[in-house]
C-alpha cells in the first residue's frame, strides 16, 4: 500500500483556521497517514474539530473489531482542534496522548468520529479532550491530547 506524503501548503500569514480549511478541502486525499486510514476533517469551529473515518475491513483487528490503534490515531488527529486557535507562523506538536477504551466498535460499523475540544491553552501548550463514537452513537473511547505550540520551522 503506497501513499504520497502528506503536506498542507503553509503560506506566510496562514492561520490555523486556514490550515484546517485546507485539510477539510483535501479530505482523505491529503496523503500520508491520513489517506492510508481514510481520515478527514468533517467539521471545525473555534477550539473544536470533528475527524471522521469511514470503516472498512482494513481497519479490523483479528477478532472483528475496529483496531484500537485506529481509535488512538483518531484521538491524536482530533488534537487538531487546537489548530483553530493558531496564529500565523505557529504549529502544534503532540507531546502526550492518553486513551481510555470504553467499548469495542464492530468492523461492521460505518464510521468513527472523533470530536476534540480545547480545554486548556496558554502561550506554549494546550490540552484537547476527545470522544470517539460510532455512527450510531456508541462511545468507543475518550482521550486527552497534550500539545506544544511552536513556531513553524520555515
Amino acid at each position: 500500500m503506497t501513499s504520497t506524503a502528506s503536506a498542507l501548503h503553509v503560506h506566510e500569514g496562514d492561520t490555523g483556521l486556514d490550515l484546517l480549511r485546507q485539510w477539510q478541502d483535501r479530505g482523505s486525499s491529503l496523503g500520508g497517514f491520513f489517506s492510508l486510514i481514510g481520515a478527514r476533517v468533517e467539521a471545525y469551529a473555534d477550539g473544536e474539530v470533528v475527524v471522521r473515518c469511514e470503516i472498512d475491513e482494513g481497519h479490523a483487528n483479528f477478532i472483528g473489531l475496529v483496531h484500537g490503534g485506529l481509535t488512538a490515531a483518531l484521538i491524536d488527529m482530533a488534537g487538531g482542534a487546537m489548530m483553530s486557535r493558531l496564529t500565523p507562523g505557529q504549529i502544534v506538536l503532540t507531546t502526550d496522548l492518553a486513551v481510555r477504551y470504553l467499548n469495542g466498535a464492530s468492523q461492521d460499523c460505518t464510521a468513527l468520529e472523533a470530536k476534540g475540544v480545547v480545554t486548556y491553552q496558554d502561550a506554549r501548550k494546550a490540552v484537547v479532550d476527545v470522544v470517539v463514537t460510532t455512527d450510531d452513537g456508541l462511545d468507543v473511547a475518550r482521550g486527552v491530547v497534550g500539545l506544544a505550540i511552536r513556531p513553524h520551522p520555515v
